[in-house]
């Protein structure tokens, strides 16, 4: 009956041990600045000490390797990649209309705003001083434009500009031949 209990007793403290091993001790030392450490050491002489006694984490358990996916038998090609990609959207290019109808394009929002005569926008100021000298504020409309119609725009400004380039006197020709080239590289980069 005693090897029994010694063998019970053994078994017992072969499954309590390592739970036994997991507890920590963990000492909180102030020194005399009021400093705090935290350590698993006795805290040295002269300092304030608490201890806590904590369970040891432990590490999940390692994941599962997952088994490699099988090739598929019958895989379909990969579609073709574009024959080009356009790194670029065309800068921002935004059509005015102004109150009478004119379009005009713009890089820039600029809606134009202006005082307008009362007579120009077809108020019947005769006979009075103060309506003739009098006009009214207007502003044009401006809605940026899509990519794509920016481009026509884009390409369509390239011939002016290539023209004007041409055509330029000599105090305007670096301007003009450098507004081409702008124009030039915004077409090839955007608008391919």
């Amino acid at each position: 009956m005693r090897r029994f209990v010694q063998a019970s007793l053994a078994i017992f403290l072969f499954a309590v041990g390592p739970a036994a091993a997991q507890d920590i001790t963990v000492y909180r030392c102030l020194d005399a600045t009021g400093r705090a450490t935290l350590q698993d050491e006795p805290c040295a002489a002269g300092q304030t000490q608490t201890t806590r006694q904590m369970t040891r984490p432990q590490d999940p358990a390692p994941r599962p390797v997952a088994a490699p996916r099988p090739e598929p038998e019958a895989a379909e090609p990969e579609p073709a990649p574009p024959q080009f990609a356009l790194p670029y959207p065309p800068p921002a290019l935004f059509q005015c209309t102004d109150y009478d109808g004119e379009v005009r394009f713009s890089e820039d929002y600029d809606p134009n705003t202006r005082c307008v005569p009362l007579s120009v926008l077809g108020y019947d100021v005769r006979g009075s001083a103060q309506g003739a000298a009098s006009c009214r504020w207007v502003s044009e409309s401006c809605l940026r434009m899509d990519d794509a119609d920016a481009c026509d725009q884009f390409k369509a400004r390239l011939k002016v500009a290539q023209s004007n380039a041409l055509h330029a006197f000599s105090d305007t020709a670096a301007f003009r031949k450098s507004e081409a080239i702008r124009i030039e590289r915004i077409v090839n980069e955007s608008c391919r």
